[in-house]
């Protein structure tokens, strides 16, 4: 089920909260990157379809953020 636009926002609000815990729980950047990109894979499908370039751009804005190195795909 998709969810709404605001449970997305509040979803990305707490991973965007999470990420510096989420590096202290996965120190090697190759586990910390593979939990984030399983993080955002699972909130992107449960977005609808015209929520995507919104949502992508969120994850893009906490990845430059956090300075993580890859970009929304």
């Amino acid at each position: 089920m998709n969810k709404s636009r605001q449970e997305l926002r509040q979803t990305m609000s707490r991973l965007d909260a999470s990420i510096t815990m989420l590096h202290v729980s996965h120190p090697s950047d190759a586990d910390f990157f593979q939990s984030t990109e399983c993080i955002f894979s699972d909130v992107l499908a449960q977005s609808c379809e015209e929520d995507s370039d919104w949502l992508l751009g969120t994850i893009d804005w906490i990845c430059t953020r956090h300075g993580m190195p890859y970009p929304a795909n």
